[in-house]
């Protein structure tokens, strides 16, 4: 009985884990990262309570969360537009592989 318990709440914290939900941060971007593959890393002046794994890094990589070679373009173009002006940015983000934080839409405020 107690064995079939704990294999229940092992496989419970295992789905949970595997399965996270995405979620809306609002903060000002801080640095813009682009990356040799065209992929490009945020950085924002806030820290993100729900992307702790992976540091103050937040991704947007073509083929992850949906992003389109279109989507990777107009996010990076919104984003660096924010960055320059000082704006506020709202991203709708997910932990894909546990370890790190892909974005997967941006909402620049002016």
């Amino acid at each position: 009985m107690i064995k079939n318990l704990l294999l229940l709440v092992s496989l419970m914290l295992l789905s949970a884990e595997a399965f996270s939900e995405p979620y809306w941060f609002t903060s000002r971007i801080e640095s813009v990262y682009p990356l040799a593959n065209g992929d490009f890393v945020l950085i924002f002046s806030e820290d993100d309570p729900y992307c702790t794994a992976s540091g103050d890094y937040h991704y947007v990589s073509l083929g992850v969360n949906g992003i389109t070679a279109e989507g990777l373009k107009n996010i990076y173009s919104a984003a660096l537009t924010a960055a320059a002006a000082g704006k506020k940015v709202t991203i709708n983000a997910d932990m894909i592989d546990g370890s790190s934080c892909y974005i997967n839409r941006l909402l620049a405020y002016f």
